[in-house]
């Protein structure tokens, strides 16, 4: 999972960053139990900006936990998850300006790649989506898909 937007958040959560300027995604000695489990040991891990960061692991390891403390679905059994050195852990979900990706297909069939890519932008109100799309698309090598449906796409590039 990884925040490819040039935007972050400010104290209420409204998106202020300007194109071109860096975002940090910190997590902080993140853990999480659930009853007397342990899905995730204390971790450190902190994401460079304008990357493309993938997360692998066998089944079982943990990787959607991870992914879902990032977004702020979960809450950690302890640590912080920090945007540019702010804090985000008890944010809401919509405020944090966050994505991710499951392994399994959930986009919208009767949607472009585009559209299902501007979706969220949508949500939020976003202004230059085209742009939003085009940049991301680009870096990912998928800017010729944009104008298909998924289901147009392999399995493996409906995602």
């Amino acid at each position: 999972m990884l925040r490819q937007t040039p935007w972050t958040i400010k104290k209420r959560g409204d998106a202020c960053r300007r194109k071109g300027q860096a975002m940090e995604l910190v997590l902080e000695r993140i853990s999480k139990k659930v009853g007397a489990q342990t899905w995730l040991y204390n971790m450190d891990i902190a994401l460079h900006s304008n990357a493309v960061t993938v997360l692998l692991g066998a089944t079982q390891a943990g990787k959607t936990s991870l992914m879902r403390i990032m977004a702020g679905l979960d809450v950690p059994s302890s640590g912080r998850v920090r945007v540019d050195g702010q804090d985000v852990t008890g944010m809401p979900v919509r405020q944090r300006n966050v994505a991710m990706v499951y392994q399994q297909f959930i986009n919208y069939p009767s949607l472009t790649v585009a559209d299902n890519i501007a979706s969220p932008l949508k949500l939020r109100g976003e202004k230059d989506m085209q742009l939003r799309v085009r940049e991301p698309a680009e870096r990912l090598h998928i800017e010729m898909f944009l104008d298909r449906l998924p289901a147009e796409r392999p399995g493996r590039q409906q995602q």
